[in-house]
């Protein structure tokens, strides 16, 4: 039996939703590169981040990412960050799979 704890299962995010919010919404971040990782997290997580919203007395007028509730609050948070751990985990596992391959496999001039 494979234990829940850790899983992105138990971060309660659905990684499906993830990758449909990605497909969906990154492109249209204003920034390139911010929109992948903020659709992923907002569709994982099931909220709509970004948006239109006021800052100061200036309107900005983004896109949503993510197709969920729009309102965040403190469990989505904790979440988040339980779904960041794990992302760290798993980065972390490559990286040292690639490392282990480069030293068992050295390349030679």
């Amino acid at each position: 039996m494979v234990s829940r704890r850790g899983s992105a299962r138990s971060a309660g995010a659905s990684a499906r939703a993830a990758a449909r919010a990605v497909w969906r919404d990154a492109s249209l971040h204003r920034s390139p590169n911010a929109g992948w990782p903020e659709a992923a997290i907002a569709g994982a997580l099931g909220l709509k981040l970004a948006g239109p919203r006021v800052y100061g007395d200036t309107l900005i007028d983004d896109a949503f990412m993510g197709a969920g509730r729009r309102e965040a609050d403190a469990a989505d948070i904790k979440r988040a960050l339980r779904l960041y751990g794990l992302a760290c985990v798993i980065q972390a596992m490559a990286l040292a799979g690639v490392a282990a391959t480069l030293l068992a496999f050295p390349v030679r001039y």
